[in-house]
């Protein structure tokens, strides 16, 4: 195997330096998860539907750029490897469309409004997939250990989780700095796409050396090896899960602020439980870490699943003013939540790893281009789920009094439409085939046949 030369454990200044790039990404993607339905209904003053929809169409073409990206990053080849040059160059313009995301549009009426946000969002997915998509495929380069695969996502998803935590509790609070929100929006996006510059230049120094570069077949067309990517039952698995899990997770976290301000009349709350909702599944990332070498990956992302399943049923019942209990229960919402962050991304290698071993195709470009997928449809959906749902209960924007039927829907919105996806989610995983011992046993089966072809 190419990959051969790779050892087993990684030094923990590598797995930093991978990990940074993630709290880059991370801080502009959901900064731009949790506002931006907010910043197109509120501030920019679009409806509703039409904001859900501008979420909607552009996760659409995202679902043909995204592979597209991993299929030219499979077969690049340049002085700094197949990913790397991405990461590299598209930061930059990723930086400055974020800001321009968030500004002002040059247009009065609804539909040159609509259509700013439109291409200015499509713009911003695009030129984040660029770098995101190279970053992802840069792990099964790094480590083919089953086991440090995931401590390598644990550092990567503790910088995520600092990324989110940032976006989550410090953009109201840097946006109030400013004479009103459409300006701070703008100037604290712009402070983002500045981060984001400097996590990637992080990742390409700190990973030189670990671009791999493997020769693919070259009659093998884009269609033929997405297609075959798509067969690959053991990712299919977990990239539907990992969907089904992100439109949850994104449904909770666009949908808080509506909760908050309108059902709990405790929007200067928003911040706080942010913080403890994502501090409680970053403290608790070494513990999962612990349980999956103990239980199995699986195990471990089922169990933290099934105890966010549990908190949002929970939550459902609150009532305005029981701020405490709602405390406890976004911070054990949060333990749960910590598996989301971790397991998916320590799994899905395994699965890649399967599908070479079966078929001798290395195209972890086009498997992690269908990878990200799980979090862009998880802003679409829940996008389209939150903007139609609201208009479907009466929503009316910035009216203090919501009418019973609006709350209930807000409710409904909040709690029961992602736990429904998380169950559908567990339900679904339970059927992933790829245990330690099964893992262990294929590398071993596939190390036997390549040294028996060379000695042949």
């Amino acid at each position: 195997m190419a990959d051969q030369g790779l050892e087993a454990r990684l030094p923990a200044s590598r797995k930093l330096a991978y990990g940074v790039g993630d709290l880059g990404a991370n801080l502009v993607l959901n900064a731009v998860s949790f506002y931006l339905l907010y910043y197109l209904t509120d501030v920019a003053l679009l409806a509703a539907s039409l904001a859900g929809l501008v979420l909607t169409l552009v996760r659409v073409l995202d679902a043909v750029i995204d592979p597209a990206i991993g299929y030219l990053s499979d077969r690049t080849r340049s002085r700094w490897g197949r990913r790397r040059p991405y990461i590299l160059f598209g930061a930059l313009p990723m930086a400055a469309i974020m800001c321009l995301l968030f500004s002002a549009a040059p247009a009065r009426s609804e539909m040159g409004i609509f259509l700013y946000y439109l291409v200015m969002y499509a713009l911003c997915c695009i030129s984040y997939s660029l770098v995101n998509v190279p970053y992802s495929a840069l792990t099964p380069d790094l480590t083919k250990d089953f086991d440090e695969r995931t401590s390598l996502n644990g550092y990567r998803m503790a910088a995520a989780i600092i990324g989110t935590l940032v976006a989550a509790g410090a953009t109201t609070a840097l946006v109030g700095l400013f004479p009103n929100e459409r300006t701070g929006f703008a100037v604290v996006a712009g402070a983002y796409g500045l981060v984001f510059i400097a996590a990637s230049l992080v990742v390409f120094w700190g990973t030189k050396g670990r671009d791999c570069a493997v020769a693919l077949p070259t009659d093998e067309s884009a269609l033929r090896l997405y297609l075959s990517a798509l067969k690959s039952t053991p990712f299919m698995l977990v990239a539907v899960t990992y969907i089904c899990h992100s439109v949850a997770v994104t449904t909770i976290s666009s949908s808080l602020i509506y909760y908050l301000k309108y059902y709990m009349k405790q929007e200067a709350l928003i911040s706080i439980i942010f913080l403890v909702l994502l501090l409680t599944a970053m403290l608790c990332i070494p513990l999962w870490v612990w349980v999956s070498k103990r239980a199995g990956k699986k195990a471990a992302y089922l169990a933290g699943m099934s105890i966010l399943l549990a908190s949002l049923l929970l939550i459902f019942f609150l009532r305005p003013g029981q701020i405490s209990l709602m405390y406890a229960l976004a911070a054990l919402a949060g333990s749960g939540l910590s598996t989301f962050f971790v397991m998916p991304w320590a799994i899905v290698p395994d699965a890649i790893a399967y599908h070479e071993m079966r078929t001798g195709q290395r195209i972890e470009g086009i498997f992690y281009g269908i990878w990200n997928l799980g979090p862009q449809l998880g802003g679409s959906l829940a996008g389209l789920a939150i903007g139609l749902g609201l208009t479907l209960f009466g929503y009316v924007p910035n009216l203090a009094e919501q009418s019973a039927r609006t709350m209930l829907g807000i409710r409904g919105i909040f709690a029961l439409l992602p736990a429904l996806l998380v169950l559908i989610g567990i339900a679904i995983m339970a059927f992933y085939p790829i245990t330690r011992q099964v893992y262990n046993a294929m590398v071993a089966e596939h190390e036997q046949r390549s040294a028996g072809k060379e000695i042949a």
